[in-house]
Order: structure tokens, then sequence, then C-alpha cells
């Protein structure tokens, strides 16, 4: 099974500010580097495999800024990149990047596990609680979540304005602090916030679902 862990952070004069954005990505993908072989080597994405897999090796963080810069429409207000691991067809993992496109001064850092990333996440909850407090101590978000893909998602928004996930990030100064931890089954506090846990990967929707919703 394969999960996503995204991160958003809203923080207002953010995009005059992308280049610590990318380099907390950087330091995320350093943090994460011995727990897969894949993790070695990063490449850009591209419309075909085959210029995919020709792209350079991302191996330096002024590597990964050129990357995400040179990619960039100056027409546009921000930018949105991918990056991939391991076999892009395959059990390849993907980390995405989105600085300010689509909402100012908001950021988005998100990682898509291979199915070998994901089964250690499904059978391993100290490997989950640590990857959760990694990637939140170092991008130190708004909001984020580890999602399984596949969930059964809403057909309508969440009340708190992101998808669904089995370990959720709030920031302490979010309007839905207290609800978010209503419902959780364990809470430990990291870097501006906490993480939350939602029963386990198979009850996760349905304890969330519980969440009130406006009439």
């Amino acid at each position: 099974m394969k999960w996503e862990l995204v991160f958003r952070t809203y923080r207002p004069g953010l995009d005059r500010h992308m280049d610590e954005s990318i380099a907390r990505a950087w330091e995320f993908m350093q943090a994460i580097k011995p727990y897969d072989p894949t993790f070695h080597r990063w490449r850009e994405t591209a419309r075909t495999k085959a210029q995919a897999e020709a792209n350079p090796n991302i191996d330096t963080l002024d590597q990964l800024r050129q990357a995400v810069y040179t990619s960039a429409d100056p027409e546009l207000p921000g930018v949105i990149r991918s990056f991939f691991s391991g076999d892009i067809d395959a059990d390849g993992s993907s980390l995405g990047i989105q600085l300010g496109l689509g909402r100012p001064d908001t950021h988005f850092i998100s990682l898509h596990t291979g199915h070998a990333l994901g089964a250690r996440i499904d059978t391993d909850e100290d490997f989950a609680d640590w990857l959760m407090h990694t990637a939140a101590r170092i991008i130190n978000p708004t909001i984020g979540a580890l999602q399984r893909d596949g969930a059964p998602l809403n057909p309508d928004p969440e009340p708190y304005d992101f998808g669904p996930g089995w370990k959720m990030f709030f920031h302490r100064d979010s309007p839905h602090w207290a609800q978010a931890h209503a419902l959780a089954t364990k809470a430990v506090p990291v870097a501006e916030g906490a993480i939350l846990t939602y029963g386990t990967p198979d009850t996760y929707t349905q304890i969330l679902n519980q969440w009130p919703r406006e009439q």
C-alpha cells in the first residue's frame, strides 16, 4: 500500500522566502535518505519516462533550488515541481514542492511513497510516528497529514480544510485545535503544534467523519 505525506504552510509574506521552503524540503530529503535505498537518487520528473530518466541527479541543495526555479513560469505567481526516486513506473517515490501557486503565501511539500516504504508504514507505527515527527519538525507547517492511497474521501471539503490522515499535524494556533484533539487517540507535541493519531490505518477516515460539520 502506498502513502502520501503532505504538509501545507501558510504565513504572510512566505512567498518572499521560497528559498527557505526549498531548504526545508532538502533537509527532509536528507533525513529520510537512510530508510529507502532509492532516496539516494532524486531526479526531476518529465513529460516522458525516457526524459525523466535522462535528467541529472539532484545531489545538493543548490541543484534542487536551481531545478525548482528553472521550471518557474515568470507569468505565474509561484512554482510547482515534482521529483522522483527509484523506478518512475514501478516502486518509486515522488516528492512535490509547490510554492505560492494557487494560494498566495502558501507552500506545500509532499512525499508519495513507493510500495516498500508504504508497507513499512502499514506495519510499523513507530516508523510512521518518526516520519511525521521528522517532517513536522523540519517543515514547521500549518497543517499536515499522512494519508493512505485509496482511502475513501468525502465529496465535500473537510471542516478542517485538508485531506484526512491517519496521523495529522495541527498548528497550535489552528482554529481546529480543540476539535482535532477531541477525536484523537494519541497526541504528541512537536514544533509549533502536535501530531495527532486517529485510530488505525483502517479506521481513521471513520473517526474523522465524526468531526462536526456546519448544517
